[in-house]
């Protein structure tokens, strides 16, 4: 009688941990595919940020004029000037001499001179970019 106690005590303590090792399984293998799919969810982010990033890089190349209408702007502007010289018989300059002065002026001012209308806006470098591309990787994996 003892040693069929002492048996039904030991199965139900096998049965016990067997229970508990199974759930234990269970919540490593849930574990696992939340890793796979934390995984999956930062590759599709950082495809989602390359691709923006290259979107805006390609917004930013056609908001640029093309030389193609530079040159077509040019030439506009030289008929125009070629029409006033015929228009008033005589050869009109092009900019009067104040103006050529004043420009050769700005170019030539010491940088805290100019003002801020005659800078020319600062392109990033591309190291600066991928840093920053990079930058935001890193917070979106904290997400």
């Amino acid at each position: 009688q003892k040693l069929k106690a002492e048996l039904k005590s030991k199965l139900e303590a096998i049965e016990k941990d067997r229970n508990t090792l199974e759930e234990g399984i269970q919540i490593l293998r849930e574990k696992a595919v939340i890793r796979e799919l934390e995984e999956k969810v930062r590759e599709e982010q950082d495809a989602v940020s390359r691709l923006s990033f290259e979107k805006r890089e390609l917004e930013d190349e056609l908001k640029q004029p093309s030389r193609f209408e530079i040159s077509e702007t040019v030439e506009k502007t030289k008929a125009e000037l070629e029409d006033k010289k015929d228009k008033f018989g005589t050869e009109a300059k092009e900019q009067p001499e104040t103006e050529k002065t004043e420009q050769t002026r700005a170019i030539w001012k010491k940088p805290e001179e100019t003002s801020e209308s005659d800078k020319e806006p600062e392109e990033t470098s591309e190291s600066d970019k991928e840093h920053e591309e990079q930058e935001s990787k890193k917070k979106l994996r904290f997400f």
